[in-house]
Order: C-alpha cells, then structure tokens, then sequence
C-alpha cells in the first residue's frame, strides 16, 4: 500500500489537464440570403411519327441547295430554325402496286397514319414564370450579444421577398 500512495496522490491531486477534464465552445451566428432574379420556362419539344401496314414511304426534305433529299422507308433529317422543326413532304404509297399514273393498280388492304407536334421555338418558351429579385433592405439581419442572444429582424427597412435570414447556435463540450 505504502508504494501505491504517491501514485493515488498524483491521480488525486493533480492538475485537471492531468485529471481529465473538459472545455466547451459556444458560437453564434446569423445569415442573409436573398435570391437573384431568375426567368423558368417549359419548351414543348418536336415530335413526329408514322406509321403504316402495307405503305411505302418516301420522306423528301429541301437539301438547303434548291434540290431534296429523299429517305426512303422512314423520315430523313427535317429542318430547323431557333430549334423548330419542319418536316419535309413525306408520301405513302400502297406497297404491291404496279403501273404508274392513272394505270396504277394496288391490291390488299393498307393503313397510314402520321403525326407532327411543332415545338417552341428557343426564344419564345410557353409557360414562362418570371421571379424578381429578393430585396435586402438595410440594417443587419439580426443581433446577437454578450449572451449569445439571438434576436433576428431580417434587415431594418425594405426586406421584403426573396430575402431569408438564419440564425444558428452551436454548443460543443469536449472531455479529454
């Protein structure tokens, strides 16, 4: 016992750094967020389709030179200006006919349908939802004192939409 009596001195007795001990950190703090002028809008995009039961299809679209493209069987690349489309001549015809003109002669049944959805163009968008910038106004967002009292006012004049404030308190306790 007598050996382990300046050992338990030292424990009992010691500095808190020794010991174990703790510290604590306390902050505080406010912030103003105002949003920015902004503009969302929703295109309607191109669409176009076919389809068919015993057609042939051709799909002639202007070459940009004074002449056509033809695809056969299908749709070709369809022209666009500020992101609209517009589809060439597209031509369905019975599949099994023969002759040409008036002397044509198809036998069978046959379907064709299509269907074109033009889009908006990029500098005029449907649906547009315009937001107006937040206005801060002037003066703090808030007070915070000695205490870590948090008193939030939003700025003293002219705060109005748009304009968010947060405040924030933070307690933190280490034992070591």
């Amino acid at each position: 016992m007598k050996k382990l009596l300046p050992i338990l001195l030292l424990l009992g007795f010691g500095s808190a750094v020794h010991a174990g001990g703790l510290s604590t950190r306390h902050q505080s703090s406010l912030q103003l967020s105002v949003d920015t002028a902004r503009t969302t809008s929703t295109r309607v995009g191109n669409s176009y389709s076919i389809s068919g039961n015993n057609v042939n299809t051709t799909h002639a679209i202007s070459d940009g030179n004074g002449g056509t493209t033809t695809t056969y069987g299908g749709i070709g690349v369809n022209t666009y200006a500020s992101g609209v489309a517009t589809p060439g001549t597209i031509t369905g015809v019975q599949s099994g006919c023969t002759g040409s003109g008036s002397s044509t002669s198809c036998s069978g049944a046959f379907s064709y349908s299509q269907a074109f959805t033009q889009g908006d163009s990029l500098t005029t968008a449907t649906d547009q939802t315009v937001y107006t910038a937040g206005v801060a106004g002037t003066g703090a967002p808030g007070t915070i004192n000695d205490s870590h009292d948090i008193v939030i006012t939003g700025g003293t004049v002219g705060a109005g939409a748009g304009t968010q404030v947060t405040a924030q308190f933070v307690t933190e306790i280490t034992a070591f």
